[in-house]
């Protein structure tokens, strides 16, 4: 059986052909053509059409029989009942309902209220609140359908209005008890006469459009699997779906997603409770990742430098660097003030380029440490922690991942691993096993950390921390 993969990522279309028979794969990568300063704000059939475009590449000449897809939790495009657009695709880092959630946050009834139903926090990031914002705007949104980008492409690709419940757990309006959309929040919100998408299984397909098999050059009537959110993918590509099981993505975002029975809740609403294909799911994210690594290096260093040619002068060795909070695209764990903002703190004239970049992958890795304490107060210590993303390019950056939380880590085997979940679900969707030699018959890489360091970055963890709490919004705590 082959099965192509599609992905749509914040950044890039993805495509992986994969032929279950004899274990071959190939993977084709593009970034995404964004017109417009702000990555946030996407024209979604652009997207689509260039998804499309590579997938096209990828089946040419070949007899396709599954096709599964990802895209991303989160994003919010409205649309007529024909598709048409009504708005573009505001996807995570999109911060225009951080004024109206940080007053609805204070409203300490109405957080927890909606933090219990939802599994999700009052925040910017989720499509409840972008809907509000919209309306707000004056945007007439009754009667238009709310779709994520990945829905909208299997909309587009089979004429289906479906999603399913774990993409639609990142939305604030599914009930993490029941996995349907929840009705009370809907009504609350005065959202009853927004178009959602059909719920079915993570295993249910639809079968292809001739419109959207012309755009790919296959045939139509090829079974299309529902979308998949490639954090929940995460999960089944490195095969982390056991409870205590982790998997810790370090991409353009940070996250830090354990396995569970149950949905679970902080009692310090740092975490959120979603669904990946195959369960439940705790897990804790940060805005600011890769995307600041970026930011840091084109500010410090010059876009056309690489990251390789920086990498030999990092050292544990440099101590006293400045303090960086990783806020530049807002926060959401663990205290989900979107409206926080990032920079540099103790930041002295003796500081080089270098001491601040580093300070830079410090304060990243200090955030997710941090996420990482309020999800084990939660769930206990994980018994297995798979780390993936962009972080494994840099070898100083991954090892000092590992020090900072003390544990030992996997390094997934798996290059992309939501991708690579997609199409385990394509397997299992079609009667097969998650497990492929192709994948699994692999020597497993993991990262030590080093006691000796442990000192060292618990104190850095503490300036951190000081520093985190001296720069709440609205906490009149000044910089030093």
């Amino acid at each position: 059986m082959k099965i192509l993969a599609l992905e749509a990522s914040t950044t890039s279309a993805k495509t992986m052909l994969f032929d279950s028979d004899t274990g071959a794969m190939a993977v084709r990568s593009r970034r995404f053509e964004i017109d417009g300063p702000d990555a946030a704000v996407r024209d979604a059939d652009a997207v689509y059409v260039q998804l499309m475009a590579l997938g096209r590449e990828a089946a040419a000449g070949e007899h396709v029989d599954l096709i599964v897809l990802s895209g991303t939790w989160h994003g919010l495009t409205l649309r007529r009942p024909d598709l048409s657009a009504v708005t573009p695709v505001m996807e995570w880092p999109y911060t225009g309902a951080q004024d109206l959630s940080a007053a609805l946050r204070a409203d300490d009834d109405l957080t927890w209220w909606f933090y219990e139903r939802t599994g999700c926090m009052v925040n910017a990031i989720y499509p409840v609140f972008k809907l509000q914002h919209l309306r707000a705007q004056g945007l007439a949104i009754d009667g238009l359908v709310a779709l994520d980008q990945a829905s909208l492409i299997f909309a587009r690709m089979t004429g289906e209005i479906w999603t399913n419940p774990s993409l639609a757990s990142g939305s604030g309006l599914l009930s993490a008890s029941t996995a349907a959309w929840d009705d009370d929040v809907i009504s609350r919100f005065d959202l009853d006469g927004v178009v959602l998408p059909e719920l079915h299984e993570t295993t249910a397909t639809a079968p292809l459009s001739a419109e959207a098999a012309v755009l790919l050059g296959l045939r139509s009537g090829i079974p299309v699997l529902t979308p998949g959110p490639d954090g929940g993918l995460n999960q089944v590509g490195d095969l982390a779906t056991e409870p205590g099981e982790m998997t810790f993505s370090m991409g353009t975002s940070g996250a830090l997603r354990v396995a569970s029975r149950h949905p679970a809740f902080s009692p310090t609403l740092s975490t959120w409770s979603y669904r990946s294909p195959l369960g439940a799911l705790s897990g804790a994210a940060t805005s600011g990742c890769g995307n600041c690594v970026d930011w840091a290096r084109e500010r410090l260093f010059g876009a056309a430098t690489d990251y390789l040619d920086i990498e030999p002068s990092l050292s544990t060795a440099r101590s006293d660097l400045p303090v960086f909070m990783p806020f530049l695209f807002g926060e959401r764990s663990p205290g989900w003030q979107d409206q926080r903002r990032g920079g540099f703190l103790d930041l002295a004239p003796a500081h080089s380029r270098v001491d601040m970049y580093q300070s830079v992958l410090e304060g990243i890795v200090y955030s997710l440490f941090h996420c990482y304490k309020e999800l084990t107060a939660l769930g206990g210590t994980p018994r297995r922690i798979v780390l993936s993303g962009g972080v494994l390019s840099s070898p100083f950056w991954t090892q000092l991942t590992a020090d900072v939380f003390g544990a030992e880590m996997e390094v997934s085997p798996q290059q992309h691993t939501s991708i690579v979940g997609a199409v385990r679900m394509g397997m299992l969707a079609s009667g097969g096993a998650l497990r492929h030699p192709a994948f699994d018959d692999v020597e497993i890489r993991t990262i030590t950390p080093r006691t000796e360091l442990r000192a060292h970055y618990d104190e850095g963890f503490a300036r951190y921390l000081d520093h985190y709490s001296r720069t709440v919004p609205g906490s009149g705590g000044a910089a030093r």
